[in-house]
């Protein structure tokens, strides 16, 4: 890594790439940064020209050294509107920054095995070109060694944090995760634990009623998941749903209303290994509120 500063135990990492979208990320990853009292590095990759891309600009006559200047300049461009961002909401706030050419996939996916958070935009179309694509952000939910927040465009309904749970053991890491944002931010947490059901449809979904068979079986499960995490943090309010049907378009659809979604990503059984990858991707991709994937 080329900044000498480097601190991957302390610092939130956020990918820059010059997008509004882009910016959107760095402000987030500025506040998450600010609650969880650590310092922001501000990670920019720079494209490297493809052999193919090489032998195009010689054949067009452009020199090879305009270009890579160019896509530098626009990257120091880039990391100076963000360090502007960052430090014009948080004035003490500790930025660093990182610049280095290379796959922005490894670069980040390297960085995630060390820091507490990586934080990207869903698409980045930005001025660097090809920094955030969709590749990058599916990349990083699907290997990222440490949570991955995925900055969406924001709905209106603000309820407090969202998270989807299903009662297992392994559920309890995004679950408690989900708790401590929801105490860190002041805000009320929901517990939506979906049955999911393949033959109901690829986007149905509703809420079950507690005079359903199934609903005392599944609130009693989530209920006993709940029990510890509520002592452990009595300041944050806690509402339970129950759902049946496609999961993705449920935590889709109710992610307007939210302020955060959380959502893990342990494969356990053979279908959610067949589901879990998709869900994530999806979820990143779709979600109306920022996204945070837990490994």
């Amino acid at each position: 890594m080329t900044t000498s500063a480097w601190n991957a135990s302390r610092n939130i990492v956020v990918g820059i790439d010059g997008s509004p979208l882009g910016e959107q990320a760095v402000l987030w990853a500025a506040d998450e940064a600010e609650r969880q009292h650590r310092g922001l590095t501000l990670a920019h990759v720079e494209k490297q020209l493809s052999l193919h891309e090489q032998a195009w600009y010689s054949g067009a006559q452009i020199p090879i050294h305009e270009i890579t200047d160019k896509l530098r300049k626009e990257g120091e461009r880039a990391v100076d509107r963000a360090r502007s961002l960052a430090c014009e909401r948080f004035p003490d706030l500790g930025v660093e920054t990182l610049q280095e050419g290379g796959d922005p996939r490894s670069v980040l996916l390297e960085l995630s095995q060390g820091a507490p958070m990586v934080v990207v935009g869903s698409r980045g179309h930005g001025r660097v070109v090809g920094l955030l694509l969709g590749s990058v952000s599916g990349a990083l939910v699907r290997h990222a060694a440490c949570p991955i927040a995925v900055v969406r465009p924001t709905g209106e309904g603000r309820r407090g944090v969202l998270v989807g749970a299903d009662g297992s053991r392994a559920s309890l890491v995004p679950l408690e995760y989900a708790f401590a944002e929801a105490s860190a931010r002041d805000l009320p947490l929901t517990v939506i634990h979906c049955m999911w059901e393949a033959l109901i449809g690829k986007t149905h979904w509703g809420h079950v009623d507690s005079a359903d068979p199934e609903y005392d079986e599944a609130h009693l499960r989530m209920s006993e998941s709940l029990a510890g995490m509520s002592e452990k943090y009595p300041d944050v309010p806690v509402h339970l749903a129950v759902t049946r049907g496609a999961i993705d378009a449920c935590l889709v659809d109710l992610s307007q209303q939210y302020d955060l979604l959380v959502i893990g990503r342990p494969p356990h059984s053979l279908s959610e290994r067949l589901v879990l990858p998709g869900l994530v991707i999806t979820l990143a991709e779709h979600s109306h509120s920022p996204v945070i994937v837990v490994p």
